[in-house]
């Protein structure tokens, strides 16, 4: 069993896992196949998102198992938002929604649908004379 210091730094690292992965979707996010936009990096991130939010389930049952997610909206929000020069990271296009919906929404409904893991509990232990 892990010890509750142990947790919140797993817990901490997941949640830089998804900021990261919010940075790595919108720098991927406007490759092309030729001349067709294909954005692979949306479905990636949806995917890693939700592998980061099932590990997460295993640490902890409490609200804190979306810090990841709320960490990769911070990441995309950032890069959405226009620099001092008027520019943008993220193209204004279908493949930012794409990006948000697969990035963010699938994942949620995943943790809201029941499709992930229950946190162990440790056993009761029983006291002195076998009693509890």
């Amino acid at each position: 069993m892990q010890s509750e210091m142990m947790r919140k730094i797993l817990l901490g690292f997941l949640w830089i896992d998804g900021f990261l992965v919010g940075i790595l979707g919108v720098a991927f996010l406007q490759l092309s196949l030729g001349s067709v936009a294909f954005p692979i990096s949306a479905l990636a991130a949806g995917l890693a998102n939700y592998v980061l939010l099932w590990f997460s389930a295993t640490l902890t049952a409490g609200p804190a198992k979306f810090g990841a997610l709320v960490a990769f909206a911070v990441a995309f929000f950032v890069s959405a938002a226009g620099g001092p020069g008027g520019d943008a990271v993220i193209p204004q296009d279908w493949r930012s929604f794409l990006l948000l919906g697969l990035g963010i929404a699938a994942p949620m409904f995943a943790g809201y649908a029941g499709l992930l893991p229950a946190v162990e509990t440790a056993p009761a232990r029983p006291t002195k004379g076998g009693r509890e």
